[in-house]
C-alpha cells in the first residue's frame, strides 16, 4: 500500500490537471487513505494537488465532482507558470460507485487514470447469484459431479466422448459457477 502511494507520488509530478484512481471497494480505499495518512504520504500528495474521495452517500457526490472539476479548471486556467501550489486535482473513486458510472471525464478531467486491483462483484449480488445458478445448471449429466481435475480430462477421453474442448472439461468440474 505503502508502494502505491510512492508511485501515485510519481505520478503526480508528472501528470498535469486531474488524476483519478480507482479501488475495488469503499472499504479498501478507506484501508489505503488511513495507510497513506499513517506514513505521510498524504501530506506529499496534497503538497502537489488537491484530493477528493469519493462520497458513500450518492447525495455528496455532484459537491465533490463540482469541487474536483473546478479545481482541475483552475489549474488549466492558471497554467504552470503561475507558481500556483496545487497543479490539479486527484481523485480517490471506487469501481462501481457513483463516480464510475456514466461520468465523462474528458480532457484535464481525466489526464491519468489508475485501476487498482481486481473490482470483484460482491457475493450478495443478485444478478451474480442467478449466474452462478445458470452456469452450475447448465452442465450435462454424461459428465459426473467430481471437482476439476487433469484427471476428468483423462476419464472424459478415455469414455470415447470424442474430441475435447475446454468447455467439456468446465461442465465436468462441480463448482464451475464459482
Amino acid at each position: 500500500i505503502e508502494e502505491l502511494g510512492r508511485l501515485i507520488c510519481n505520478i503526480l509530478a508528472v501528470v498535469p490537471e486531474g488524476i483519478i484512481v480507482f479501488f475495488p471497494s469503499f472499504e479498501y480505499e478507506r484501508k489505503v487513505y488511513d495507510a497513506w495518512k499513517s506514513a505521510g504520504l498524504l501530506e506529499r500528495i496534497q503538497k502537489r494537488k488537491r484530493l477528493f474521495r469519493e462520497p458513500r452517500g450518492s447525495v455528496d457526490v455532484e459537491a465533490i465532482l463540482k469541487e474536483y472539476r473546478d479545481a482541475v479548471t483552475a489549474c488549466s486556467n492558471k497554467g504552470a507558470t503561475t507558481g500556483a501550489v496545487h497543479n490539479g486535482a486527484l481523485l480517490l473513486a471506487v469501481v462501481g460507485g457513483k463516480v464510475s458510472e456514466g461520468i465523462n471525464f474528458s480532457d484535464g478531467l481525466g489526464r491519468c487514470v489508475v485501476m487498482v486491483g481486481l473490482p470483484y462483484p460482491s457475493p450478495s449480488d443478485v444478478e451474480l447469484i442467478e449466474r452462478i445458478k445458470y452456469i452450475e445448471g447448465s452442465g450435462s449429466s454424461d459428465y459426473g459431479t467430481t471437482g476439476c481435475s487433469s484427471s476428468n480430462f483423462d476419464n472424459h477421453r478415455i469414455r470415447g466422448y470424442g474430441r475435447d474442448t475446454s468447455l467439456d472439461i468446465l461442465r465436468s468440474c462441480k463448482l464451475r459457477g464459482r
